[in-house]
């Protein structure tokens, strides 16, 4: 009866992981496809409510239930916690209005997972001492607990490697769209698209950007904030450079060419340490890799051996 269970367990288990990944990519196609449609409109008299709002009448069902059941509210996530949780969320790539809600909800649902595969592994642990039951679960949850930050830490740094790579082609066409005559506000307009070909979470906090000055934010102020948003230091760089050149009446083009040119020279020397760090690496594995071939022909020749003769 046992087994019979646990085998049930774990086809719902697996439908269920199979329903939730479908959804999942199903709901971010939806939202690619919705901030791309909203941030392009020319919003002018309208303030930007958020980039990623879902429209009356799009919201779906578990989106209405989500946003009931797990409000920040209700699990005292309000003031600057939420503004704290919100950035970080949004430095991860995740835009959607109710990103918060929808990490609590992740949160919850990861204890469950856990939770319920740990019953599942105890039904085949029955002959195992308790103390390997209790590792066990000591495990899963410090998993559970851990999982969900780190996996949005760790797409936080994958991000910010992505914006300084491409940080130093969007001066570049910064400066070529000056030079052709383009204000400060038109080039960042006109590069945000060709920028969102290279690298989509990029560009689509450029488009953000724009509408927020098509809304009346001014220019440094939302640079300001796209710097906030990226969590970049180089951004931060480009927003006080354009705030001195702006104030102090000096060509934007000469700064930004300079500023470009900086920003270049830094990618290629992380590129150099990063390829110097390769042979440390790879020592390692090397070192592993030739024990094994040492020991591995030992192995079997002495299993071979201590083999009784018939």
């Amino acid at each position: 009866m046992s087994q019979e269970l646990a085998i049930l367990l774990i086809t719902i288990l697996a439908f269920g992981a199979v329903a939730i990944g479908v959804f999942v990519i199903g709901q971010f196609i939806a939202v690619q496809v919705r901030v791309h449609q909203r941030v392009a409109m020319q919003g002018r008299g309208a303030a930007l409510r958020d980039e990623t709002e879902t429209a009356p009448g799009l919201t779906s069902g578990f989106d209405a239930l989500v946003s009931t059941i797990f409000d920040e509210k209700r699990f005292g996530v309000e003031g600057s916690v939420r503004t704290k949780l919100r950035r970080v969320l949004i430095r991860a790539g995740f835009f959607r209005v109710d990103a918060t809600k929808y990490y609590i909800f992740a949160r919850m649902a990861t204890v469950v997972v856990f939770a319920i595969a740990v019953l599942i592994a105890e039904q085949f642990m029955v002959n195992s001492t308790w103390y390997l039951k209790l590792g066990l679960a000591a495990v899963a949850i410090l998993l559970a607990v851990l999982g969900p930050d780190a996996y949005i830490a760790r797409r936080t740094r994958k991000l910010h490697l992505e914006y300084r790579i491409a940080f130093p082609d969007m001066l570049d066409l910064l400066v070529v769209c000056i030079d052709a005559g383009l204000s400060l506000e038109g080039a960042l307009d006109r590069i945000s698209g060709e920028i969102r070909r290279q690298n989509r979470h990029l560009g689509t906090n450029l488009q953000i950007m724009g509408a927020e000055m098509r809304a009346g934010r001014s220019t440094i102020d939302a640079l300001a904030s796209l710097a906030d948003r990226l969590g970049l230091d180089e951004a931060r760089s480009l927003a006080a450079m354009l705030r001195q050149s702006i104030e102090l009446g000096t060509d934007v083009g000469d700064a930004l060419r300079a500023f470009s040119d900086d920003m270049r020279d830094r990618r290629l020397l992380r590129a150099e340490e990063r390829a110097n760090q390769l042979p440390v690496k790879m020592v390692g594995p090397l070192t592993f890799a030739m024990l094994a071939g040492k020991l591995l022909p030992w192995l079997i020749s002495s299993r071979v051996t201590s083999r009784p003769h018939r």
